[in-house]
Formats: C-alpha cells, sequence, structure tokens
C-alpha cells in the first residue's frame, strides 16, 4: 500500500455518489455510480503502476507513491481564473468552470457541452459511448481516472457536420509550491458522426507549481467517413505529474491526425491507443517531447489494426537536454484478418546534453501475411558538419544550435492542416527552444 493510494481511496470515498446530485438522467447516474465504485476498487486492488510491470518498465513512480493528496478538485485560486474566456470549455482543476460553448460561435451540427448539458440534451449518447472505451480494470491510473472524474467536456459532431473553427479545450491545475497534494481528473468525449469533421485544441498547463497529478482521459469515436484532427499540448511544471491516456475508434474510412506535444517539466506519461475496426480506416501519429532539467517524458502508444486495408503513420520525436530522460514505448498489432495493412512507425532523436537519455523500443507484431510495415528508431546529436557551415556564415554557436533543433521539431509541428494552429503552436515551440538556448541548458 502506498500513500497517494489511502490518501486518494479517502477522498474518493467520499464523492461515490456525487453524479446524483448533478446529472438530469437516472440511467446515466446509475451507470456512472456503479463504475466509479467498480473502478475504485480496481485501483485499490492494483495502487500505483510499478516498473515491475512490462508497460511501465521506462518510468518510476515512486514520487507519486510518496504523496499525500489532501484535496480532488478546485483549489482556493480556482474562481480568479474561471473568468478566462478564450476556450470554448475550460476546466480547473478538472473542473468545468463554464458548462457550454457559447452556441453562437459553434458551427450547425456542433455541439461542446459539460456533462451535466449533456446528460440532458444527449443522454443516449453519454450512455452508449461514455467510458466504454479502455479497460480500467487492467489500467489503475485508468480505473483512478473513471472513479473520480467529475466533470467532462463533450464534443458531439452530428452527420455531416463541419467545425470551420478549431474547438479550443483548455485544463489549468493550480497550487503555489510548499501546498499539500492535489488531484486533477478532466475528461474528454468527442463523437463524430458519418462523414463529420473538427479540429480540437487540447492544452494543460499549471498555474503555479501546483504539485500533485493530473490524470486526463480522453475518447473519440471516429464515424464512417468522419475525420477528427486533436492537437494535444502538454506545458507543466516540475511539481506536478501529469499522465494522459487517449483511446480512439475509427470505423469504415474515418480518419484520426493526432499530434501530442509536450512542452513541459516534471514528469509527463502521455498513452495514446488507436484501434482501426473497419476497411479503409487510416491514423496520423505525431509527437514532439522535449526534455530539460530533470525532467521525465514518457511516450506509450498502440496502433491496433484490426480490419484490412487500413494505414498508419506514427512518428515521434524527441529533443532532450540537461539530465532529462525520454521513453518512447511504440507498437503496432496486425491482426490475422487485416490484410492490405500498411503502416509505419519512427522515433528519431536528439541529445543535447551527456547527460540526458532516452530508452526507446517501437515493436511490431504481425499476424498477417500481406502487409507493408516499416519501424525505426535513431539516437543522435546536432550534426557537427551543419553546425560549422552556420558558424561559418557568421552565426553563434546557440543560435546554430537553435536554428538546428528548431528544424528537428518542425517536422512535426508543420503537419498540424490548420495554418494558424501550425504557426502559433510552431512560435510557442520556438520560444520553449530559445529558452533552453539561453540558459545553456542543452549544450555541454
Amino acid at each position: 500500500m502506498t500513500i497517494a493510494r489511502d490518501s486518494l481511496i479517502r477522498l474518493g470515498a467520499a464523492r461515490a455518489d456525487a453524479f446524483g446530485d448533478t446529472l438530469p438522467a437516472p440511467t446515466l447516474v446509475a451507470r456512472l455510480e456503479g463504475l466509479r465504485s467498480e473502478a475504485l476498487g480496481a485501483f485499490e486492488a492494483m495502487d500505483v503502476p510499478t516498473r515491475r510491470l512490462e508497460r511501465w518498465k521506462g518510468t518510476s513512480l515512486a514520487a507519486l507513491e510518496a504523496m499525500d493528496f489532501a484535496r480532488i478538485g478546485p483549489g482556493s485560486d480556482a474562481d480568479a481564473l474561471a473568468s478566462e474566456t478564450d476556450a470554448d470549455l475550460l476546466f480547473v482543476d478538472g473542473r468545468l468552470a463554464t458548462p457550454t460553448a457559447t452556441r453562437a460561435d459553434l458551427d450547425e451540427g456542433v455541439r461542446v457541452l459539460g456533462l451535466a448539458e449533456a446528460a440532458s440534451e444527449i443522454p443516449e449518447l453519454l450512455d452508449r459511448h461514455l467510458a466504454r472505451l479502455g479497460e480500467p480494470k487492467g489500467d489503475s491510473l485508468l480505473a483512478l481516472q473513471t472513479a473520480l472524474f467529475e466533470d467532462v467536456a463533450v464534443v458531439a459532431l452530428s452527420r455531416g457536420a463541419r467545425a470551420t473553427r478549431p474547438i479550443r479545450i483548455r485544463s489549468l491545475v493550480t497550487g503555489k509550491a510548499g501546498d499539500a497534494a492535489s488531484a486533477s481528473f478532466p475528461r474528454l468525449l468527442v463523437v463524430a458522426d458519418r462523414e463529420s469533421e473538427a479540429t480540437i485544441l487540447l492544452e494543460s498547463e499549471t498555474r503555479g507549481a501546483a504539485p500533485g497529478l493530473t490524470v486526463l482521459a480522453s475518447e473519440l469515436y471516429v464515424g464512417g467517413g468522419a475525420r477528427i484532427e486533436q492537437i494535444e499540448i502538454q506545458d507543466g511544471s516540475p511539481e506536478r505529474i501529469h499522465v494522459t491516456n487517449t483511446q480512439a475508434r475509427l470505423e469504415q474510412g474515418g480518419r484520426f491526425d493526432s499530434h501530442v506535444l509536450s512542452l513541459g517539466q516534471g514528469l509527463v506519461r502521455s498513452e495514446l491507443a488507436v484501434a482501426l475496426s473497419a476497411p479503409g480506416a487510416e491514423t496520423r501519429m505525431r509527437g514532439f517531447f522535449l526534455g530539460h532539467g530533470e525532467s521525465h517524458v514518457d511516450h506509450f502508444t498502440t496502433v491496433d489494426h484490426e480490419a484490412p486495408h487500413c494505414s498508419s503513420d506514427e512518428e515521434y520525436r524527441g529533443v532532450l537536454a540537461d539530465a532529462s530522460k525520454g521513453v518512447f514505448r511504440g507498437r503496432v498489432i496486425v491482426r490475422p484478418d487485416a490484410q492490405k495493412t500498411d503502416a509505419r512507425q519512427s522515433n528519431p532523436n536528439l541529445l543535447l546534453s551527456d547527460r540526458a537519455t532516452i530508452d526507446t523500443k517501437p515493436q511490431l507484431e504481425i499476424y498477417a501475411d500481406d502487409v507493408r510495415a516499416s519501424h525505426g528508431s535513431t539516437i543522435g546529436q546536432l550534426d557537427p558538419d551543419a553546425l560549422f557551415f552556420l558558424r561559418s556564415r557568421g552565426i553563434d554557436e546557440r543560435l546554430a544550435r537553435l536554428v538546428l533543433t528548431r528544424a528537428f521539431a518542425h517536422a512535426i509541428v508543420d503537419a498540424i492542416s490548420e495554418p494558424a494552429l501550425r504557426q502559433t503552436i510552431g512560435q510557442r515551440v520556438d520560444e520553449t527552444l530559445a529558452r533552453l538556448e539561453e540558459r545553456g541548458e542543452g549544450s555541454e
């Protein structure tokens, strides 16, 4: 037993029937409260994951085990953030500060709702899809999230609906250095009916040190011919442990483009699982992770080719400086019936310091015989010839390093289809890399 387990179970037990006070759909409430009780029991039995588990061999959660949690949900600073209006939906410490997006700003057939509003307007959709992907009994942190989430951002797209602007969802966590640990459990549900289309920007950041744990779970159902692009940005403090669990399921001809950018500090674990469940489904998965200080960034991905004639193209790039550590585990499964599969996976990494490390393991599991598949990983440093070329043109060493590192990162950023987002996120990456070079963290 760990300190974290005991304190979280104690806090969770006091919230076991909280949905009954807020949701107007009795059938949904009964299912969620039963699910919450079952998931809390599963977490109690499994406890915090350890490196004895294969999927956690590269990452230690000893810091989480020692945390004594004092609260779940909003702290004393939450009210001051609730008025921020630069997002369609805003989570503050895991609870939505805005219950619904401004409908006048949304296109026809596009709904962006909080849990209570969705339970009132589309209870059947919630009952059919919410907390249906993933298996909490085999994943203790997903079980914890399922047991303790307070609210859900729901994006529902009707058949043929098209969001002509990005849907922006933000998750802020609050707290000061020296505060007791807090826990936050925001959740996202996206249901895209046939031939619909949307781009979703999901941003997570800390305000203040905010010691504690955030576990963000996302479920995405991509209908036949639908297209969803999701950009996820994590920018946290060294004191915060940030875990994401994203599950996507694609129907015939559906497409899911994922971009995950980890720019913060502390311990970050990002899990992404995509199931290609019908012919013609395709996914493009792009990731960029930046390690600095003593941060630890772990990406664990799974692509499951369940059906024939599907494609996946995955590339995650890491830049690691100082004494940071990166972990990449990429798993591609091709089932026996998934003939005519096209699967690619790549993980190139740059080490900017002799103390930085990367633990990488791309993996193919192929059970079909008519398949095109490739995977690989590289670990290197900045090209000395390219550095010499830039310096010979009068560019100082730090700027030359920044130019090359920026080019490496922008191979991922440039895959974002929305031009305005691509530019904004590119600038954000550039600023983060520039701060790294200004502090001299990248070179030794």
